[in-house]
């Protein structure tokens, strides 16, 4: 039952391989009339443009992109990269909030004549 995971991760990159490989065969394939590649469209025209094949390809490649870098998270916590202990901590304090400075923790401002 363990594997099962490392099996998933590994089908998802021989996956992302394998279609990463064939994408550059689709763009060698040069369009027959150079003029389809760029449509001169009225205003008229180019208002009606049907933008959602566009979104739903950018929603795809977002959720299929999660999907990736998630199992390959999942895949390093399995594995062990993030240590439970480690021997190096980022040097962040916490402090509560009533530790915090206060208009009476600087004292009273020197009075210079300039007011902003």
């Amino acid at each position: 039952m363990k594997t099962l995971p490392l099996r998933l991760a590994l089908l998802f990159v021989v996956a992302f391989l394998a279609f990463s490989a064939v994408m550059p065969a689709g763009a060698l394939e040069l369009p027959r009339d150079p003029a389809s590649v760029v449509p001169v469209l009225s205003p008229a025209e180019s208002a009606g443009t049907d933008v959602m094949p566009m979104v739903v390809w950018s929603i795809v490649t977002i959720l299929g992109a999660g999907v990736v870098f998630g199992t390959l998270y999942l895949l390093k916590r399995r594995v062990g990269g993030f240590p439970a202990n480690p021997a190096w901590v980022a040097p962040i304090t916490i402090m509560p909030s009533k530790d915090f400075a206060d208009e009476g923790s600087f004292g009273e401002s020197p009075d210079t004549g300039a007011h902003h």
